[in-house]
């Protein structure tokens, strides 16, 4: 069994919604993160020994632990801020969870530009007795963790 590749769960600072995306992209389409969500709500810093206060947002996102480095380079080429705050925490979760992540970054020196998906998000009711049926297990077979069903 080959080893597992060690994550980082990543927060990544941006002043704007509009730059949390900006640069979400970038380093999704780089190959660099997983992605995720631009999280946004009020917020209060300490800066130049002042408190200041205005909305602010974060990325919170996943990395594989050898592309750090180069996320930090391409995260503080692209961000608009003074300052682009990063914190890295080492990642621990379910298998099914690790081995997507692991799915999603296999390839990535070749791997061509993602491209968005001509589809959108929809709500969709389940049957209940389809619910358990609809989740990987994490102790089941996970060589291939994306569900080859084309509305997933």
């Amino acid at each position: 069994m080959k080893p597992k590749a060690e994550f980082y769960q990543v927060l990544i600072s941006a002043e704007l919604r509009t730059q949390g995306m900006r640069l979400l992209e970038h380093l999704i389409r780089k190959h660099l993160i997983f992605g995720g969500p631009v999280l946004n709500g009020p917020a209060r810093f300490l800066w130049k020994n002042e408190i200041v206060e205005h909305d602010y947002s974060w990325i919170l996102t996943f990395t594989r632990q050898d592309l750090r480095d180069e996320l930090i380079r391409e995260a503080e080429k692209e961000s608009a801020e003074a300052i682009c705050m990063i914190s890295f925490a080492p990642f621990d979760g379910s298998p099914a969870f690790q081995a997507l992540l692991e799915e999603a970054f296999n390839g990535r020196e070749t791997a061509p530009e993602p491209k968005y998906k001509d589809a959108v998000a929809a709500l969709a009711f389940v049957a209940s007795s389809e619910i358990p049926m609809r989740t990987i297990s994490s102790w089941g077979d996970l060589r291939r963790v994306q569900p080859v069903d084309p509305t997933r």
